[in-house]
């Protein structure tokens, strides 16, 4: 019976499909990058580049609220693999969490909600909340 070489095809499929998954990871780098680019497209008279890393975790956090379980379990779990040093500070887990919400393909909703939390920033750290 040929079902050896199916059984096979099959595998080495999933493997690739796998790999393929798994390279697609955002670094934390590249988080930042698309993260500011989108602020820069929904809300750029807002100047929220200049979001303090606290100010930014606030957000942050206020989006993560409004998540469904598996997808906050996915930021945190994310948070947990890229900051887990105790040199690690906010800034770490903003990236983690930024990259994760990318890799899910939700940094427009992310930024979106970030946008909606802050009025403006007059200057570095100096921002209102919408709140």
């Amino acid at each position: 019976m040929r079902l050896r070489p199916v059984l096979f095809a099959f595998l080495a499929a999933a493997t690739l499909a796998w790999s393929a998954q798994a390279q697609t990871t955002t670094t934390p780098e590249e988080a930042r990058d698309l993260y500011q680019s989108e602020l820069g497209r929904q809300c750029p008279d807002k100047h929220l580049e200049m979001l303090s890393q606290r100010d930014l975790r606030d957000g942050l956090d206020q989006y993560m609220q409004g998540l469904p379980d598996d997808v906050r379990a996915t930021l945190q779990k994310s948070e947990t693999a890229h900051c887990s040093s105790q040199d690690a500070g906010v800034s770490c887990v903003n990236l983690a969490d930024v990259a994760a919400a990318n890799d899910l393909g939700r940094m427009q909703e992310l930024v979106q909600s970030v946008c909606a939390s802050f009025l403006r920033c007059r200057d570095e750290g100096v921002c209102d909340y919408a709140r």
